[in-house]
């Protein structure tokens, strides 16, 4: 028995059509992977400075340690070896002929030149501990 034209068109048309969403669900899962990855990637970094800050562990350290040479200086999709904007310097004071670093605020955390937790800095002066 022979196929209707109309049929065998209506049949090209629906591989075509299946074709063309099988290339854009692929397109899309590219995206959502790379996205999925620099996401990941960013909540290692957070989890390593939040690990170094409360641990008093170095930063950089810890990520050459744990992340992959990749992941290393990605940070959202742009790679730098600058500070983050967001980041707080140290001001450095020396007190009986000893360094200390120093976050200026109020209940900023006092380092001694070890990088160790030694004080905080309260009303305009270090408070050791």
């Amino acid at each position: 028995m022979k196929k209707s034209k109309e049929i065998t068109l209506l049949q090209n048309e629906m591989i075509s059509s299946i074709e063309n969403f099988d290339i854009l669900i692929n397109q899309y899962l590219k995206r959502i992977k790379k996205e999925y990855s620099q996401i990941l990637i960013d909540e290692k970094h957070k989890l390593i400075n939040n690990i170094a800050e409360g641990e008093n562990l170095d930063v950089n350290f810890l990520k050459t340690k744990y992340l992959k040479s990749k992941e290393l200086n990605s940070v959202s999709g742009v790679k730098n070896n600058t500070a983050d904007e967001n980041e707080d310097l140290l001001d450095k004071t020396i007190i009986n002929n000893e360094t200390y670093y120093f976050e200026n605020k109020e209940k900023g955390k006092v380092f001694n030149s070890d990088y160790n937790h030694v004080g905080y800095y309260k009303n305009s002066n270090i408070v050791f501990i």
